[in-house]
């Protein structure tokens, strides 16, 4: 993920859930945390490490962010459009030659 992507999540996050932080983790702190635990599979002692912070701390962060993402699914996921009998997309006209 590059720094744009971090970014706009992040401000996705702070703006639509006025997610904000707390007196120990800054919300970029947090996201990076669940980024983190996501993107490489670690567990919470390879990020207590990492950050300097406690085993307590980094789960309740991680649950929380979680909890967020989870809320905005609509807005993070898109549906998938069916693809209809008349569409004329070049993609689509094999699955249809059957």
């Amino acid at each position: 993920m590059d720094m744009r992507t971090f970014a706009i999540l992040y401000h996705l996050l702070k703006t639509v859930t006025s997610l904000s932080s707390t007196e120990i983790v800054d919300v970029k702190e947090m996201v990076a945390m669940f980024l983190h635990i996501l993107v490489h599979d670690v567990k919470n002692c390879v990020i207590q490490r990492e950050f300097i912070r406690s085993g307590e701390t980094i789960s309740r962060h991680f649950n929380l962010i979680l909890l967020v993402v989870v809320r905005l699914h609509d807005e993070l996921i898109k549906k998938p459009m069916p693809v209809t009998n008349n569409c004329t997309d070049p993609r689509w006209k094999c699955s249809r030659c059957a």
